[in-house]
């Protein structure tokens, strides 16, 4: 090999390529090419036989087209008995790196008759070049993300059916083997998950890390799988609840309306596990619809009574940062709970919600919203396991904020109402359940959770003791409605405000409801509205109540 590697090679893959033509594997065929075989199994490091199939793939290969046992026994015009004597090799070529392979989906189902050879770019680059062949012993890695990218596409090579799933368990031994130095695969072979768990571990942890918080179940099983009966072996055991990875708290059910929709996320055990090794998880529910940033909430001016300021005010001072962080500190130095909880109760319109966004504005926390008519499932028994994980993604979610986010649970009316007798009652029963979740809960919660409920007298009392605050808003009276009315609309008169909020016994909600009609009024119209339009809009804001005409006029 002195002289021109490429001309060599290429001179001896021709001589094979030509010779082997119909040699039907018999007879003195290899002796006819014996110089040629020995010269290429120098340069390739194998043996004559494996020279011989590897000159026949890279040039077959030149013809367009990849290579599988039938397309050797015609070429060969040999027996196919005679061919599988050389499986061995085939599949040792395939193992080192110098073949690639993937399956057919054309071909019957047997034993090595769907796979497919072709020769690794970087020998045909190599030889085309004048190089020497590449060395393909495998290194181990450094970067512990490529580590989890590689078995990542091996199992989108499962999936469209390049490799079986054999080869994929095969391979991912050998990665798992060769990577024995990344303190998370130490981990994992300490806890003795075996080839099979280890990779669905794993592909769940890689598709964690690019932003997806849950995972099909059914779509990574029959990624995995190559068949159906193991499919439906796999999904059972995950769906019982009887897969090692949930058994050993690894991994949790996320539960779905839809029996075809259940999805598996990583437990809390294992993102601890998993930060411990030095791997920071952003499972980004940032980009949730849940999840209200506080840079995209808009400064409002709200306005409550003395009362309702004064527990707000102490709210809202305990919400920065630092305050909190000394609060908390010295509460657990007394041995007291240190989570925030608080309970916002009283007529519906008059700010609760409003006041929990500008909460998170000001102190720059995040909100992940809870909307429990949305969690209350129609299947029996999924509602209190869907309260379940909501604390868990609240864990979960705090552990990625700089600053602690809030647990806001909106209108939640139907849980925090008095328990109902059981009887035959199913739905009494759910949401009893469900009390008993949120109670349970907040017994050990250590972060910032706020709730809204219209009850004023219906509070179940078992949630008296678990609420740090309980504020109970009001409708604002004469002199908060006319500052109500001054601040939307400041061209009107003083006196002519205050004359409309003794009129109209109206909640903070309702007189938004008027400036938004008058706001449309005026788009859609082209004209700043009237005296008149007001006094119509706030006519039609009491719907079927008395209705008189106002005993003033607005200049």
């Amino acid at each position: 090999m002195a002289q021109d590697i490429k001309i060599k090679i290429l001179d001896s893959i021709g001589k094979v390529y030509e010779v082997s033509k119909d040699c039907r594997l018999e007879g003195q065929y290899l002796k006819k090419i014996e110089n040629e075989l020995s010269f290429l199994s120098t340069y390739f490091r194998t043996t004559n036989n494996q020279a011989f199939f590897i000159a026949l793939v890279f040039a077959l290969n030149y013809k367009g087209d990849s290579v599988d046992l039938n397309d050797l026994i015609d070429y060969l015009n040999c027996n196919p008995m005679a061919i599988l004597k050389h499986s061995d090799d085939l599949e040792h070529l395939y193992a080192r790196g110098v073949f690639n392979k993937k399956k057919s989906r054309h071909r019957i189902n047997l034993s090595g008759a769907n796979d497919q050879f072709t020769i690794n770019d970087k020998i045909s680059e190599a030889i085309l070049k004048n190089k020497p062949m590449p060395d393909f012993r495998q290194e181990k890695m450094t970067d512990f993300l490529l580590f989890l990218q590689k078995l990542s596409e091996l199992v989108q090579q499962r999936n469209e059916q390049e490799i079986a799933t054999f080869d994929l368990f095969s391979q991912t031994d050998d990665l798992l083997s060769r990577n024995g130095h990344f303190p998370l695969i130490k981990k994992i072979d300490a806890l003795k998950l075996g080839t099979e768990n280890s990779l669905i571990y794993l592909y769940l942890l890689w598709q964690t890390l690019l932003g997806n918080g849950s995972t099909d179940i059914g779509i990574t099983v029959s990624s995995i799988f190559d068949k159906p009966t193991k499919q439906v072996s796999r999904m059972q055991k995950f769906l019982t609840g009887d897969h090692f990875l949930i058994k050993n708290k690894l991994i949790e059910i996320v539960v779905s309306g839809f029996f075809n929709d259940a999805e598996m996320k990583l437990s809390n055990r294992s993102i601890d596990l998993i930060n411990d090794c030095g791997i920071k998880l952003f499972i980004n529910m940032q980009k949730n619809d849940n999840v209200i940033k506080p840079t995209d909430i808009q400064e409002r001016k709200l306005y409550f009574s003395e009362a309702e300021m004064d527990q707000l005010f102490l709210l809202k001072e305990l919400m920065h940062e630092q305050k909190l962080q000394e609060t908390q500190q010295r509460l657990a130095k007394k041995s007291l709970a240190t989570g925030i909880t608080v309970l916002l109760h009283g007529a519906p319109g008059t700010g609760k919600t409003e006041i929990v966004k500008q909460i998170g504005r000001e102190s720059n926390r995040a909100l992940m919203k809870v909307e429990i008519s949305q969690s209350k499932s129609a299947w029996f028994g999924e509602s209190e396991k869907i309260i379940k994980t909501i604390f868990a993604e609240y864990k979960s979610f705090a552990a990625e904020c700089e600053r602690t986010p809030v647990l806001f649970f909106n209108e939640a009316d139907a849980i925090f109402s008095k328990r109902r007798e059981i009887g035959n009652y199913s739905v009494a029963q759910t949401e009893n359940a469900i009390q008993n979740i949120i109670l349970e809960e907040l017994e050990n919660f250590d972060g910032i959770l706020i709730a809204t409920t219209n009850l004023t007298n219906n509070l179940d009392n078992a949630f008296e003791r678990r609420f740090l605050f309980k504020i109970r808003f009001q409708k604002p009276n004469h002199v908060i409605r006319a500052k109500i009315w001054k601040s939307k609309l400041p061209f009107l008169k003083s006196e002519d405000c205050m004359a409309m909020a003794e009129k109209y016994d109206f909640s903070g909600g309702q007189i938004d409801n008027v400036i938004r009609k008058s706001e449309i009024r005026e788009v859609i119209r082209g004209e700043k509205v009237k005296p008149a339009d007001l006094i119509t809009f706030c006519n039609e804001e009491v719907l079927a109540e008395k209705r008189s005409k106002m005993g003033f006029v607005i200049k």
